[in-house]
């Protein structure tokens, strides 16, 4: 499947650090997440019951990120990756994290995909 739903540049302030200090002031992460779905009947039907709600998932990741608290880039991407599909009945997630203050050249973050089983079942932590 190629059919992509896409938000690029998502800044968002987010509690995270592996110090208690780093912690303390929420600081900018910037997301980049792709949501892989057929997009065929939205496309068809022109209806929004076909296909994923920009806006709202937008607001679930602005309010996952800013409401938690996480140690390392790969728990927040990892835990934002199984909500979102999860959440939006998506075949697959693609979710990259990076922090503000790495955000120039050279940018330094993580990437993490996750994808539903063969039968369509949200992917689950084992």
């Amino acid at each position: 499947m190629v059919d992509r739903i896409f938000i690029e540049n998502l800044r968002i302030k987010c509690r995270i650090g592996v110090t208690e200090e780093e912690r303390r002031d929420p600081q900018d992460v910037i997301l980049d997440v792709n949501l892989f779905r057929s997009l065929d009947r939205a496309a068809i039907t022109n209806s929004l019951d076909d296909t994923a709600n920009y806006r709202e998932v937008m607001e679930r990741i602005s309010d996952f990120v800013s409401e938690g608290e996480f140690t390392l880039l790969e728990s927040l991407a990892d835990g934002l990756a199984v909500r979102t599909l999860n959440q939006f009945g998506v075949d697959r997630v693609s979710v990259r994290v990076r922090k503000g203050k790495y955000s120039s050249e050279p940018s330094v973050g993580v990437e993490v995909v996750r994808s539903a089983d063969a039968e369509g079942r949200p992917w689950s932590k084992r």
